[in-house]
């Protein structure tokens, strides 16, 4: 079964990357303004997050949830990305950590994640990422011109995103709210803006059909399987995950595929204990067991290997 939003990507140029005419303007209406972004130092975390919000909110928040747990089965994982859920006045509702979503959803801790490329910000529900706390940011002109927008690092005004993109894109018709990506600068931004956009299109037509999505991507995901290696078009498959057959990811536990999510994104034994509350000796069991699984020699680089090889 094909959706309308498939059919609204094809042929669509990428042209969601802020044009330095964008940028300039902004930024003189900030200087116009007088207003000088604080850049998280003087957040006021806003605890009114209206129930009427966070209600029309929570289906979109649920679906992104279930996509990327059903990615997790998948063998896709997303490395040093976190995705953003904001109401329309741009304030945090949902900070998700898509590397980690296999087993336990949003990041229980919500501190920042730290990885090999440094630290995404400490976002925390009810922070504003409005002009005022953050200055130019993806989410603001995403706000301001109603559609998805992408910045570059050194563009942004505030130090905790110049070693990031950041792209948001409006959620819904009214819009409900926006959701975003941050992720290395390494990384490519029309995979990621794209896959973002098609989110986005397919959540809102599914809460329309009232769709099941966990079951239309299943579908999609299984007929690109059965395929053949680049015949068919999946629903939404994110090509800027790292892939692992869905073979090798089967013979896996729950707590091994955690530990795995977490290695992907380059983070080290020490970090993968310290997030998942385990022992140094507990997580090198765990990939120990992984490598034995697979059949592959054991240790870091085997595994990392027999994942890059695979893609």
């Amino acid at each position: 079964m094909r959706s309308p939003p498939n059919e609204q990507m094809s042929g669509r140029k990428p042209d969601f990357i802020a044009t330095h005419e964008e940028i300039i303007e902004f930024l003189s209406d900030l200087r116009r303004q007088k207003i000088r972004p604080h850049c998280g130092r003087r957040q006021e975390r806003a605890s009114d997050l209206s129930d009427q919000v966070s209600e029309h909110l929570f289906p979109s928040i649920v679906c992104l949830r279930r996509r990327l747990r059903l990615y997790a089965t998948h063998g896709m994982f997303f490395p040093d990305v976190g995705l953003v859920v904001t109401d329309p006045d741009l304030r945090v509702v949902s900070f998700m950590l898509p590397a980690s979503e296999g087993a336990k959803g949003e990041c229980s801790d919500q501190r920042a994640r730290v990885s090999h490329l440094g630290a995404f910000p400490e976002l925390k529900p009810g922070d504003v990422l409005d002009e005022v706390s953050y200055g130019l940011n993806a989410f603001v002109l995403a706000r301001r011109s109603g559609r998805v927008r992408a910045v570059a690092g050194a563009v942004h005004s505030c130090p905790q995103f110049k070693r990031m993109w950041t792209v948001a894109a409006p959620l819904g018709r009214a819009p409900l709210g926006y959701v975003g990506l941050l992720f290395a600068m390494h990384q490519d931004p029309y995979g990621y803006a794209s896959w973002l956009v098609e989110v986005a299109e397919q959540i809102e037509w599914e809460l329309r059909t009232e769709k099941e999505p966990s079951v239309l991507e299943e579908a999609a995901l299984s007929e690109d399987e059965d395929s053949g290696e680049g015949n068919s078009q999946p629903l939404v498959r994110p090509s800027l995950a790292v892939r692992i057959p869905k073979s090798a990811v089967a013979k896996l536990s729950e707590r091994e595929k955690e530990v795995l999510a977490l290695l992907v994104t380059g983070a080290s034994i020490g970090e993968i204990a310290r997030k998942l509350h385990l022992s140094r000796s507990t997580v090198k069991t765990h990939l120990a067991r992984i490598a034995e699984k697979w059949g592959i020699e054991p240790g870091v680089k085997s595994i990392l290997m027999f994942i890059y090889q695979s893609k």
